[in-house]
Formats: structure tokens, sequence, C-alpha cells
């Protein structure tokens, strides 16, 4: 079997290249759209803050930020390409019909395995092997041509590379929705902990908040294209270090790379959007949304809800969750917009 590189899903840049530049095209993307909703004040009744809170409370500038931002994506693209180059193969064609063929000799081993499994268990596997059998004779009503000794017929016959029907079938099942799944699955559990670990260390230590995380914090009311503003050192350890972790960890390949990536920078995006939009289907997953993150940022949420992005769990585990009541949160919003307005009309 000969593997060689799969044709890249845009002819003019390889899917390496693409994986890169997709996340960043993202992040601007989506903060875009939310500047123009800021803009043309649409959907004001889930706003998180006024526009006068904006003006009030932040202590860094739309400038700033914009100038801190694009600088540190140019150094994390920069440094992707050197990370990509010295540990990237790229995806193979061909490999697919090698990993399920793996895949379908594991599941003939775990067959011939099943029957002391079974007995190890107490189970007889042929009387047990029987009774299914029995049970699925009703169904063959109805079923017309498409009957279950029909079906078992056809999948005990042997394919050209010497597996049976069902054994290929159950490996397609496993390679194309249950292996990726897991490793996504890998890939979100390892960037969570890295990031809530990290994030809760960087406000413990006086240190390593003074000189990594405050930048972030100078954001009291967050906005969508703030979302990644941060020191470099922060953005190095969380983001760079992190999400290479993460996918070396996880296995996935470059496409799936392309996904989980992207997904993760509008995920970061939406939480710092400054809106409660009950169709943001970013914010359904959980409540690891753009509410909880929010609380975080305010000086009465700032030592809880270290979770970021994808789940709370390293939160409920730990016992940071705020421990504030929706109503005592939303009195303390009131609080923030009435003072911000009070400031406003005194000047």
């Amino acid at each position: 079997m000969s593997f060689r590189p799969v044709p890249p899903l845009v002819p003019w840049v390889s899917d390496f290249h693409l994986s890169l530049v997709l996340p960043v095209a993202a992040y601007w993307f989506m903060s875009l759209i939310f500047w123009y909703i800021d803009k043309k004040d649409w959907w004001s009744q889930y706003r998180i803050h006024t526009p006068a809170e904006f003006k009030r409370r932040n202590r860094v500038s739309v400038g700033e930020v914009l100038r801190s931002v694009i600088f540190q994506q140019v150094i994390q693209t920069a440094l992707g390409l050197f990370i990509g180059y010295l540990t990237s193969p790229g995806d193979l064609h061909g490999r697919e019909d090698y990993d399920i063929t793996m895949w379908a000799g594991r599941v003939r081993k775990a067959r011939a395995a099943a029957p002391w499994v079974l007995a190890a268990l107490g189970i007889d596997a042929k009387m047990a092997g029987t009774r299914i059998m029995a049970y699925s004779a009703p169904f063959s009503l109805g079923w017309g041509t498409y009957k279950p000794s029909v079906i078992v017929h056809h999948m005990l016959q042997t394919t050209p590379n010497g597996f049976a029907t069902w054994e290929i079938w159950i490996a397609k099942l496993i390679y194309v929705v249950l292996e990726p799944a897991a490793r996504f699955g890998m890939a979100i559990f390892f960037s969570d902990t890295w990031q809530y670990f990290w994030h809760r260390a960087m406000h413990s230590n006086k240190w390593m908040y003074r000189n990594m995380h405050a930048h972030h914090h100078r954001l009291y009311v967050p906005y969508a294209f703030g979302a990644f503003y941060n020191t470099l050192s922060e953005a190095f350890i969380l983001d760079t270090i992190g999400t290479t972790l993460s996918l070396m960890l996880s296995g996935l390949t470059i496409r799936q790379t392309m996904w989980f990536s992207t997904v993760s920078v509008m995920k970061g995006v939406d939480d710092h959007c400054g809106y409660r939009l009950p169709w943001d289907p970013l914010q359904w997953w959980n409540e690891q949304n753009t509410a909880f993150h929010d609380v975080h940022h305010q000086s009465w949420g700032i030592k809880s809800n270290y979770s970021q992005l994808y789940s709370t769990f390293w939160d409920h585990v730990c016992g940071t969750l705020c421990p504030k009541s929706p109503v005592e949160i939303e009195t303390l919003y009131e609080k923030g917009r009435e003072a911000a307005e009070k400031e406003e009309k005194q000047e």
C-alpha cells in the first residue's frame, strides 16, 4: 500500500498553511461582525455592558488593542510555521484504507477474545448468540427480501482484503466517527485543562499576574477583537504551547486541526463579544459562554470562573465557580452601569 500527499482543499495553498490562516481569518471575520452590531446598535437588549461603561471602565485604547493583537498573531503564525515544518508530515492519500484495515484487524482480535471475556463474566457466548438470533426473527416480518438471514449472509461475506464485511463496516464506523470524536474530545479536555491551571496560576502568583496576565484585564468591558489582547509570554504559554500539545497528544490530522483551531478561536472571540445572544450556537453548549467569562473580567469576579473555551469542568472540580447568585450578579452589573452613566453625565 503506497501513500502520497492528499491534494489541498484550496489549490493554491497547502492544507498546512491553510490551518494557520483560517483561525486568523475567523478571528477578524467574527470581530468585524460584532463591531458592526455595535456600530448599528443592534440587539442592545442583549448587551452585558453599556456604551458608557465601554468608554469609562476600560484601561486601554482600541488602537492599542488592535496593534497588540495583530503583532501577537504575526508572531504566533511565524512560530506555527516553524513548529509545523518540524513536526507536521501532512495528510496522506491511502492512509484511510490502511487505517481501516488496521481497525478491521483489531475488531477481529476483539471478536476472538469476546468468548473468553464473556466466560470470565459467567456468560455463555453460544447461548447468548442463539438468543439474539431468536429475538431477531420477529423483525423479518415486513422486510421483504431484506430478511435477517440475508443480511447476516451478506455481512459474513469476505472482502478482497480477507476481512468479513461486518468487520470492515465496524472498522469504518470507528475510523470515521468514533476515533475522530475521541481525538477531538482528548484535544478539548487537554486544552481546557492546560488553560484552566495556567490561567489560575497567573491569578494566584503576583509576579505572573503583574508581568503576564494583568495586561488582558485592562479590559473590564470585553469586546470581540480584544479576545487575544495578551502579553506575548501569556500567548506563548496558553495558546502556542497549549494548542501545539493538544494537537500532538490527540493526533488530529491537518484537516481536523483546521476545525479545532478555527472553532477554538471563534469560541474565544464569542466569549469576549459582550452579548448574551439567545440564538448564538457558540453560547448553547454549556455554561462556559460570554456571560460566564464576562464575570471573570469584573473586579468582583476576577478570582473565579477561570475556565476558558469549552467547559467549566475544572471550575466545578476545584470549587472556583463564582459563588454569587444570578440576582447578585445582575445587581452588581446594574451598579456598574449606573456608575458609568453618572460619570458620563457629570462631564
